[in-house]
């Protein structure tokens, strides 16, 4: 075996850390000096010092191949060390892993740092045996204040807010010429500003970044046309714009506010699909018949004015009602939707339908209320149209006219099948609640199985823990240059193209579908530029994501601070030899019931039926069980809830 790779490092506060060896289940451990200055999801060479092949290795980290970030969220505090007798001041990163304790150059000119958060950026560290060098790049505010926390979760991710004045600028200066251009588009964009043509979004979007047209044709078939907002005409390769919208490579959506990728000079004005503004557009136009079969399609700029803004409700409201604002068209594509779904789900796509909460705000952005989200048909028929779009352009670009790969370099939405020591373990979870599922001698599952599992379910007690386990047990969607087919969909063919605006994938999806729509060629030495954007794109998407679940968790414990003492209703979703971890039926927020906080008894856990058994009383604890729950506190710092048991 080679005994060194590259891989990304997860180090510990203890001074440790773990490699995965790539095309393996197994791990390296580097300890001590051996990290050699590696933090936090750095990618590192490695080299294998102790190999044990039956469980994790040992090694050591060669060099630095490339640093997570530089930048790093926490707070300075007087900690008493024994070995010093006394305290002294340390920083505590909001990340975990965060190991060393950096000298900061430049402590004593930011005043009293007591209770604040701060932003430390790395300045040089190359030596082990001493603490990197670091100073304060930014003074966040207060601990536990909103803007603080917000702004916290994005930045310690290395993410960045706000744009500079150049990007502004530049942003500013494609809105100048807008009215010119748009007249220059014209001649070379096929018009399809004669068709009916709508917006269906939440009631609270802001950017508007597709359109459906509707067109009834003589030989009763349906033109159905997804239009999307165009910004690739706009952030051209290698210019500012562009290289903002790659840095940040997302939008992130926290629970009070939007970090958009794009300036919103460009996201919420020239490039969003607002109602009476002619705009222009990338469009995917299909003939489609009575049974939602696509018999022709058509890829290509365009120039598109919206008629009308619906809500969710709105439309919902006319589809209700049987009448109102454009009904045929809505009428006839809710059809079309129903049918497309319905075929997805025969082909093998998951049906996994979990519970989504938002958060209602006072005007200090507190939050008093928490309520579940309403899953809407609209929302669904929205959501099967831009599949729709995205499968049919992917399939478009990776298969020719006589039916063979084409071998077109392109950046797909890819999502390969459960790993078998996952799957393993969502099996034992739902043999432990009494369900065996169907898997076979390779600890493959079949996604016609999971939906088997999931409709068994539904509806009950156990319906939202089971949905829970089975998607932990998937692997991350994430982009690539290589299609391997979309799982969870049961697509053979599926990139992203609908949503530009916020995702820097489907800005690339256009550009390289405008060259090939062009006759262009690509060359296949791009692929591994286009590979490498990929890449970036799918880590700076978990990111965003972590942010917005910090974000969610900060608000929780916010809500429940005032709570204390308030007694809930809430499902065990894990079992642990520590305590039960909870869910609120109501709020949907989680915590921890600690062992200590179970009653005077002692309790066992068998590993096995994955159970806490009190030794005196014989009450046993499992995953699914309902319980009575008391908010015992709640730590806003940390962005914890800790409850106890009210029975």
């Amino acid at each position: 075996m080679n005994t060194t790779f590259i891989g990304k490092i997860k180090t510990t506060y203890r001074h440790s850390g773990f490699v995965q060896i790539p095309e393996t289940d197994r791990f390296v451990e580097i300890t001590g000096n051996d990290l050699n200055t590696a933090l936090n999801y750095d990618t590192v060479e490695v080299e294998i010092t102790k190999d044990n092949q039956s469980g994790d290795s040992e090694g050591r980290v060669l060099n630095i191949v490339k640093r997570s970030k530089n930048v790093f969220v926490g707070q300075i505090k007087q900690i008493w060390k024994e070995e010093k007798k006394a305290k002294v001041p340390v920083f505590l990163a909001d990340g975990r892993g965060f190991y060393p304790n950096p000298e900061i150059s430049d402590a004593h000119s930011h005043g009293n740092l007591d209770g604040k958060k701060i932003v430390l950026e790395l300045e040089k560290w190359t030596d082990p045996k001493h603490e990197p060098r670091m100073r304060i790049k930014k003074v966040l505010g207060k601990v536990g204040d909103n803007e603080t926390e917000m702004q916290a979760a994005v930045i310690d991710r290395g993410m960045v807010i706000g744009f500079s004045p150049e990007v502004d600028a530049a942003a500013e200066k494609v809105k100048a010429e807008y009215a010119e251009t748009l007249k220059t588009e014209y001649a070379r964009r096929r018009d399809m500003r004669d068709r009916l043509m709508f917006t269906i979004d939440p009631f609270d979007a802001k950017d508007f970044d597709d359109a459906l047209s509707f067109k009834r044709l003589e030989n009763g078939n349906y033109e159905i046309g997804i239009h999307i907002a165009d910004p690739s005409f706009f952030v051209t390769e290698g210019s500012l714009l562009d290289d903002a919208a790659y840095e940040r490579a997302t939008s992130i959506y926290l629970v009070d506010r939007t970090v958009p990728m794009l300036p919103e000079v460009l996201s919420n004005d020239l490039c969003s699909l607002n109602p009476h503004e002619e705009k222009l557009t990338f469009s995917a136009v299909f003939e489609m018949t009575n049974d939602a079969q696509v018999v022709d399609s058509w890829f290509g700029e365009t120039v598109t004015i919206s008629d009308h803004r619906f809500t969710y409700q709105d439309a919902q409201d006319v589809l209700d009602a049987g009448e109102g604002t454009h009904h045929e068209a809505l009428s006839v594509m809710a059809g079309l939707a129903t049918i497309m779904k319905r075929k997805k789900v025969a082909n093998g796509a998951i049906e996994f339908d979990s519970v989504e909460v938002k958060f209602k705000l006072d005007e200090k952005t507190w939050p008093i209320a928490v309520e579940p989200k309403e899953r809407l048909f609209t929302m669904e028929m929205i959501e099967e149209f831009m599949l729709l779009a995205n499968r049919e352009v992917s399939k478009f670009v990776s298969v020719n006219a006589d039916g063979e790969p084409s071998e077109k370099p392109f950046i797909y939405r890819v999502h390969d099948t459960p790993k078998a020591e996952k799957v393993a373990e969502a099996a034992a979870f739902l043999k432990a609640i009494g369900f065996e599922a169907d898997i076979d001698t390779d600890g493959v599952i079949a996604s016609k199985e999971i939906n088997r599992i999931l409709k068994a379910h539904k509806g009950s007690e156990l319906e939202g823990m089971i949905s829970m386990t089975l998607l932990r047990s998937m692997n991350k969607a994430s982009y690539s240059t290589k299609n391997i087919g979309h799982y969870g969909l049961g697509f053979k063919y599926y990139s992203h193209f609908t949503s530009p605006i916020r995702r820097y994938p489907d800005l690339m999806a256009h550009r390289l579908l405008r060259r090939y729509l062009s006759g262009e060629d690509v060359a296949k030495s791009e692929k591994k530029l286009i590979q490498e954007q990929a890449e970036h794109s799918s880590e700076m998407e978990v990111k965003a994501v972590e942010a917005e679940r910090e974000s969610i968790k900060f608000k929780y414990a916010q809500f429940f601070s005032d709570k204390v003492g308030d007694e809930l209703v809430a499902t065990i979703f894990r079992v642990t030899k520590h305590g039960i971890l909870i869910e609120d039926k109501k709020t949907k927020a989680s915590g921890m019931i600690s062992v200590r906080a179970m009653g005077g008894d002692f309790y066992q856990y068998d590993e096995k039926s994955m159970t806490l058994r009190g030794k005196n009383s014989g009450r046993m604890f499992k995953t699914g069980d309902t319980v009575k729950a008391k908010v015992l506190g709640t730590n806003i710092e940390k962005k914890q809830i800790d409850f106890e048991l009210a029975e």
